[in-house]
């Protein structure tokens, strides 16, 4: 009943009806009668009745609340305070602002109630937004630990702590980060082209009205520049239905098998025609198997496929006369920091271009991301590899790319293995996994 009663309530109210409960638990515990006070005499430590108040009903709140007293040592923590910021709540309240916003709210005058709030941004080890709402009160000292109380300090005696209410504002400031660099990006994207056409067209309707071969050059660029348009469109849309279904774990079983015949059919297709060599390799173990969608997972394997075409066939050394190679592999993963310690396969695509220098390595999933170096040679949407990203996160998978200039690049992908079964037996485990 408490904890559904805070749910409607705002944030100042939380607080405000939690320090309100809690020194009323308090009193009433002190003003017992005094036929009371034998029994309680002789359970022996005063902690087993006062401790647990302040611990039982922070556990009741849903919310991430921690209780700090004046002297800023850190009293009670919340289990959902636990939960979402495990490892990061020391650094959140030695933050400078938390600490400067910590100053403010303990200076109030005594007997007056002071709520504020500050943002906390941790950068390290990853970037994190905290919003922090902080009220004081003074509450009896009861209520307080054994161990946090002040030496000599009466029962009956008023303490001075303050409540704080944390809410992780990160997926929100990343959203909205994301969601200005996507209309930056795409108008950027999509301004070149347009601009192109607006010019071939006055023109055709100017100086090259009469003449055919004019036309016919500018035409030729025209579609173009059009078709570079809708590739980009028809990315963003596929990459935004991905979006929307990267919560939705895939319940399908895929045989890398079929898989891998899958992959042979398209590299030959990309393959044809150019001085390209697509190996796909067949597993080592012809009945591994993945909870997936297979027509995502075979997407993967072609937009690194025609990653690795484009940007080698524009290399110095495909120019030069060195054909390119590439290889698509699928091994059981190893002990290895890269990848979670359950059982796993590794599929790997593997060239021989000009490799990437490694201060990209780290940002090459990023919406729109190109290297400079080679963007001005190939003409791309920058979305492939987010597409990649996106769907082996869905599939609960990892993603490493290893490159090395001059020599290629391989790009990994973990996907958990599911228990090998008899072929007999998969149409069974397929059932169990959609149930």
């Amino acid at each position: 009943m408490v904890a559904q009663a805070w749910l409607i309530m705002g944030e100042g109210a939380m607080v405000g009806a939690a320090m309100a409960t809690l020194g009323g638990m308090v009193i009433g515990r002190m003003r017992a009668p005094a036929s009371r006070v034998p029994v309680l005499a002789r359970r022996s430590p005063s902690k087993e009745v006062s401790q647990p108040c302040l611990e039982q009903i922070m556990a009741c709140l849903p919310a991430a609340m921690l209780v700090i007293n004046e002297t800023r040592g850190l009293c009670v923590v919340s289990k959902m305070a636990e939960q979402q910021f495990d490892g990061d709540l020391g650094s959140i309240v030695r933050h400078p602002a938390f600490q400067a916003k910590l100053d403010v709210v303990l200076a109030q005058k005594a007997g007056n109630t002071l709520s504020g709030r500050v943002r906390v941004i941790l950068d390290i080890p990853r970037l994190r937004v905290v919003q922090a709402v902080l009220q004081k009160q003074s509450l009896p000292a009861a209520l307080l630990p054994i161990s946090m109380r002040r030496e000599n300090t009466a029962p009956n005696a008023q303490t001075t702590l303050v409540f704080v209410d944390l809410h992780d504002e990160t997926d929100a400031v990343v959203a909205e980060r994301q969601h200005t660099d996507f209309v930056a990006f795409a108008s950027h994207e999509l301004r070149t082209p347009l601009a192109a056409l607006l010019g071939f067209i006055e023109t055709l309707q100017g100086p090259a009205a009469d003449d055919p071969l004019a036309q016919k050059e500018f035409l030729e660029i025209m579609a173009q520049q059009a078709k570079r348009m809708q590739n980009l469109l028809n990315s963003l849309l596929y990459l935004s239905r991905v979006q929307m279904q990267e919560h939705q774990k895939p319940r399908e079983v895929v045989r890398l098998l079929d898989l891998f015949d899958q992959c042979r059919i398209e590299g030959d297709l990309l393959a044809a025609g150019l001085p390209v060599k697509v190996d796909v390799q067949t597993p080592e173990n012809k009945n591994w198997q993945v909870a997936g969608d297979e027509t995502q997972l075979l997407q993967v394997v072609v937009n690194l496929v025609e990653n690795a075409i484009k940007y080698s066939l524009v290399s110095e050394k495909t120019k030069s006369g060195t054909p390119v190679f590439i290889a698509i592999t699928c091994q059981q993963a190893e002990a290895d920091k890269r990848w979670p310690s359950a059982p796993g396969i590794v599929l790997s695509v593997t060239d021989n271009g000009p490799g990437i220098p490694a201060r990209h390595l780290a940002r090459l999933t990023e919406r729109f991301y190109r290297v400079a170096k080679t963007a001005a040679a190939v003409q791309g949407s920058g979305l492939g590899l987010a597409i990649v990203q996106h769907i082996i996160t869905r599939h609960g998978g990892r993603f490493v790319v290893e490159s090395a200039v001059g020599q290629g690049t391989s790009c990994h992908i973990w996907l958990p293995l599911l228990p090998l079964v008899a072929d007999h037996s998969l149409n069974c485990h397929q059932t169990v996994l959609q149930t």
